[in-house]
């Protein structure tokens, strides 16, 4: 009897030490995040003035058609995508400048976290990546709401879908996050960090899918990053066929009245463009922690 007190005393031990040492991580989780939001005010308001002045200038450029006597689009839909034109452009923006330093500019500048760490490795990467990605979600959340009131004010409603859109969207830029932490976790530099992660978004990828579309490949290009991004806008009004044909001369000079056809991808389908981007934000994330774990040890 005596021994079995004994073990349910021990028992009891563990699991308060166990509950401690939650409350524990938790709090230093939190506190990370606390200060990574402090930390980063000035570039986030800086990013919000970006999303902002992006959409003055496509609101400028509706309200001059309005005024040459353009009609308005008869499907809110469609003046929704109006402003989404860029949208790309700026995830990749607002997610390399946020993430590109992530973990780089310890190593760059060598940083306490880098000579005295205070939190485990593994506490301090959840709590920045949180706290810069809960920025980033901030933005492309703002971009929607100005969208939405600029919609209500023109139809008198907001289409559903766009919250859907909203979904997509945010899942995107965790995906383009996770893409930019893992090359902070490689790199030595945060600029070179973003550099790199820029190019690679906004030319690389669209490089290698032009070359691979125009080499005759037709199946889908889900290995293709940006190719995710379709899903934002098209989800709300998606596309059948999801792909359209492009008619290239083939004859000398272009002339010859010989024509290829090639298959050019505009969205993937809802099921697929989730599956994709999970599978890559996973594989990224798995990735940046080793990486991490193995170049912090090293500068130990």
């Amino acid at each position: 009897m005596a021994l079995e007190n004994e073990q349910i005393e021990t028992e009891i031990i563990l699991i308060e030490k166990q509950k401690a040492g939650l409350r524990r991580d938790l709090t230093q989780i939190g506190d990370t995040i606390t200060f990574e939001f402090k930390r980063n005010l000035k570039s986030f308001i800086l990013m919000l003035l970006v999303f902002l002045g992006i959409f003055i200038i496509f609101l400028i450029v509706q309200e001059l058609q309005y005024l040459q006597d353009v009609p308005l689009q008869e499907d809110p839909i469609d003046y929704i995508n109006s402003y989404m034109g860029m949208f790309g452009f700026m995830v990749t923006l607002s997610a390399a400048g946020f993430a590109g330093s992530i973990i780089a500019e310890d190593f760059h500048k060598q940083t306490g976290n880098l000579i005295f760490p205070k939190i485990s490795k593994t506490r301090l990467l959840i709590g920045r990546v949180i706290s810069r990605y809960g920025l980033n979600a901030i933005c492309v959340t703002f971009y929607y709401i100005l969208i939405g009131l600029m919609t209500f004010i023109k139809y008198g409603e907001i289409p559903i879908v766009l919250w859907g859109s909203l979904g997509w969207a945010l899942i995107y830029t965790f995906m383009i996050f996770s893409f930019v932490t893992l090359f902070s976790s490689i790199m030595k530099s945060t600029a070179i960090t973003i550099i790199v992660s820029i190019l690679f978004l906004l030319i690389v990828f669209n490089m290698i899918n032009m070359i691979l579309r125009f080499a005759g490949v037709e199946g889908e290009p889900f290995y293709i990053l940006t190719y995710y991004e379709g899903i934002i806008a098209n989800s709300m009004a998606m596309p059948d066929p999801r792909y359209s044909e492009i008619n290239m001369p083939t004859g000398p000079g272009g002339g010859g009245g010989e024509f290829a056809t090639f298959i050019n991808w505009v969205t993937p389908t809802e099921i697929a463009a989730l599956i994709g981007m999970l599978i890559y934000i996973s594989v990224f994330i798995c990735l940046t922690y080793f990486l991490y774990k193995r170049r912090q040890s090293k500068s130990e």
